[in-house]
């Protein structure tokens, strides 16, 4: 049989099921398939972010006044930094949604989405929940050291292929591309003045945006809180 396709739809095509063929695509698979049906949360979209605000408020004030917190943070950032190989970037320049996404922008999305299905399907209280997460900050350490460790046990290339296969999935499922979209605008909303998106272009690395010093930006505490709140799962 003749092939049909346009190069440039053959090479989209390939480079959309060699991401299937990885041993990773399990683990970026079971991070996204929650937003992949339509939305039915306990919890509606306000009620989430008001936690996550909440939660938000507590992280930054220990932040503030917690060297072994702050060091925390540095070291989530620095999980961000790894560098992404260029298999990935190139898979998300070939699958993005759109000519304009950019991958930090897609990475607060969906680890965004993911924090707030997180907290509309948690079983607790929402107050509790709060004073559960103040327990973790500030009484239990060896909970958060487990934590990190966990983060850091990543395979280095988790978040070049979970970025690219949002962008596949952003392309081929409406549920999908809805849950993206309001995550991102609802993140945007309550950062204040500073997205649109973030200014800068990245300098060495696509997430140096959202991996800095986190008195240097509105987004960078939100975007490493919404990661580790949802990759242990």
């Amino acid at each position: 049989m003749a092939n049909t396709l346009v190069p440039t739809e053959r090479g989209r095509l390939i480079t959309r099921y060699s991401l299937t063929t990885t041993p990773m695509y399990l683990q970026v698979h079971q991070y996204l398939a929650p937003l992949s049906l339509p939305q039915s949360p306990r919890r509606g979209d306000e009620e989430a972010q008001a936690t996550f605000d909440r939660l938000l408020e507590l992280a930054s004030k220990t932040v503030d006044n917690d060297s072994e917190i702050s060091n925390a943070l540095a070291r989530i950032a620095a999980l961000l930094l790894r560098p992404i190989k260029d298999v990935y970037l190139d898979a998300f320049d070939q699958l993005r949604w759109s000519p304009y996404d950019d991958l930090a922008r897609t990475f607060v999305c969906v680890v965004y989405a993911r924090a707030l299905h997180h907290l509309q399907h948690t079983p607790r209280d929402p107050g509790e929940f709060v004073a559960n997460v103040r327990r973790l900050l500030v009484e239990s350490r060896p909970a958060m050291g487990q934590r990190l460790a966990t983060l850091e046990a990543l395979a280095p290339d988790f978040v070049g292929h979970l970025v690219a296969e949002a962008e596949a999935r952003r392309g081929e499922n409406p549920f999908f591309r809805e849950r993206l979209e309001r995550a991102g605008e609802l993140f945007d909303r309550h950062r204040g003045d500073e997205p649109s998106w973030v200014g800068a272009p990245p300098k060495a690395h696509p997430l140096a945006v959202i991996a800095a010093d986190h008195r240097a930006s509105r987004v960078v505490l939100p975007a490493c809180m919404a990661f580790v709140m949802t990759v242990h799962e």
